[in-house]
């Protein structure tokens, strides 16, 4: 008998940010909103740099500035993104515009602490890049991070690197310690990688291109499976309409399924005057209805990877198989009982195989095309 875990998706309208709006401006308190995170029905940010270790809850709904939450026993050098588990809410000071940083450091503030004091203690972990070698000050280089998230027990550390506008994405531990980040993977975005937020195993990234345009890059939980995640590759959807020149976005937080929000710094220059807030959109690619372990009796999909015919062996009956690419775009449909499909005409990459047996049970399965 083989496990297997379903993920029923919604094979609508994928790739699409939609219903982008302004939520509301964001207190003056936080003109530097760097990281943001959706907490107990409220957001909590921080500014970047240049103020103390402080945290600013504020009303969703409002706007409203309701409390300040000092760490008492943290400092504020750079604090770039927060990001949480279900026990911790965690702080990366890990702001690196020089490259000359040995200090680098995650707070980890228990959440209980959190809701019931304005005042709260934090833990510390410290690490230190694994390929890093050269400390000397520069504005040309590729240890500056600012996007944080915490998948399986691990920190996910994306890179803004200044020196090829790629990210190279680290892992550590959320364990606390001195811990070496180990570098993973790594992706040519064309850009500066400025938050992160994570959403059913799919990461969706925010950042700013090189005229100054904010884009989202967005890597499906439908990769091959490993710590390189940008492997199976990436998609990067530009802000240009819905945000356009000079808007320095910097945090990114789910805060519904497929919902998520946005901030923006406030920028005041001879070109640009924009002052902090908050937006949000939908993102489709990110919407799952339910997960669940289904149990098919000898259940078997091969060969996958495949060049060409699939095999499907199942005591089961099936009612129709259909293959959609990542974007959740429909590619072929086998509307018969046969349990051998050919898939030689689908370009090289990787699909979703949707079995549909005539009990109604659904199984969606992974499958690289080479």
């Amino acid at each position: 008998m083989l496990l297997f875990t379903s993920i029923l998706f919604t094979f609508v309208t994928y790739g699409q940010v939609t219903d982008f709006k302004e939520k509301f401006e964001l207190p003056a308190i936080v003109k530097e909103t760097s990281g943001l995170l959706f907490f107990d029905g409220k957001i909590i940010t921080h500014n970047d740099s240049g103020d103390a270790a402080y945290l600013y809850e504020i009303d969703s709904l409002t706007g409203t500035f309701l409390r300040r939450i000092t760490i008492k026993n943290a400092t504020h050098v750079d604090w770039e993104d927060i990001t949480e588990d279900e026990t911790y809410i965690y702080i990366s000071d890990t702001g690196n515009n020089k490259g000359t940083r040995t200090d680098l450091k995650i707070y980890r503030i228990l959440k209980t602490d959190f809701k019931n004091n304005n005042t709260v203690s934090a833990e510390i972990i410290s690490f230190s890049y694994q390929d890093q070698t050269n400390f000397k000050s520069s504005d040309n280089h590729n240890f500056d991070a600012e996007a944080l998230v915490v998948s399986e027990n691990n920190f996910i550390i994306f890179t803004k690197n200044r020196g090829d506008l790629k990210t190279n994405v680290y892992k550590i531990p959320t364990t606390i310690g001195n811990h070496t980040a180990v570098k993973i993977s790594s992706a040519n975005v064309a850009g500066l990688i400025t938050g992160a937020t994570v959403q059913n195993n799919n990461f969706l990234l925010c950042g700013i291109d090189t005229s100054a345009i904010p884009f989202l890059v967005f890597i499906s939980a439908n990769r091959i499976t490993g710590d390189d995640i940008f492997k199976s590759g990436f998609d990067k959807t530009s802000l240009s309409t819905e945000l356009g020149f000079g808007n320095q976005v910097e945090g990114i937080t789910s805060f519904d399924t497929g919902k998520f929000y946005i901030s923006r710094e406030a920028v005041s220059n001879q070109f640009i005057n924009l002052t902090q807030k908050l937006f949000e959109f939908k993102d489709n690619r990110a919407r799952v209805l339910s997960t669940k372990k289904n149990e098919i009796e000898h259940f078997t999909i091969a060969p996958n990877p495949t060049d060409g015919k699939i095999s499907i062996q199942s005591k089961k009956n099936i009612q129709a198989i259909t293959i959609y690419n990542l974007l959740g775009e429909k590619m072929m449909v086998f509307n018969t009982t046969q349990k051998e499909i050919n898939v030689s005409s689908l370009s090289k990459g990787i699909y979703l195989l949707k079995i549909q047996f005539d009990d109604k049970q659904l199984v969606i399965k992974k499958i690289i095309k080479y």
